[in-house]
């Protein structure tokens, strides 16, 4: 039922909605000054990412509070990797947020690297 919803357009429907009731976000900040790449350990797929330990990063680095803190995802779900190919970048306007959320992706990047076969095939765009 979820893909369904997915697939048909309603949920974009809905959040559409949901941010015009609400007003639309216009200011635009800019990313903060720190930045820090995460790269593929090794070659091969995304088949799995940890989107709680991502939501930790960005907060870590600052976000919600800093507007320009937060983290851009480069690769998504059953996307292919080369090693030394950046999976994400981590934005921070504070040299100790940013070395709190630099800890953190140093011992735990979120994302699971594996062959084609093991990416979760329901989890996965098509």
């Amino acid at each position: 039922i979820a893909r369904d919803i997915l697939d048909s357009g309603r949920a974009l429907n809905k959040m559409q909605a949901i941010i015009a009731a609400q007003g639309a976000q216009t200011t635009r900040y800019a990313v903060g000054k720190l930045a820090h790449e995460v790269c593929a350990e090794s070659d091969g797929f995304v088949t799995a990412i940890d989107n709680y330990l991502l939501a930790r990063v960005a907060r870590l680095a600052g976000a919600p509070i800093d507007k320009g803190a937060g983290v851009d995802l480069f690769k998504k779900l059953g996307d292919p990797v080369s090693r030394g190919e950046p999976l994400y970048r981590v934005h921070a306007e504070f040299n100790a947020s940013f070395n709190f959320a630099r800890t953190l992706v140093n011992r735990n990047s979120g994302f699971t690297l594996g062959a084609r076969e093991d990416i979760q095939v329901q989890y996965m765009e098509v």
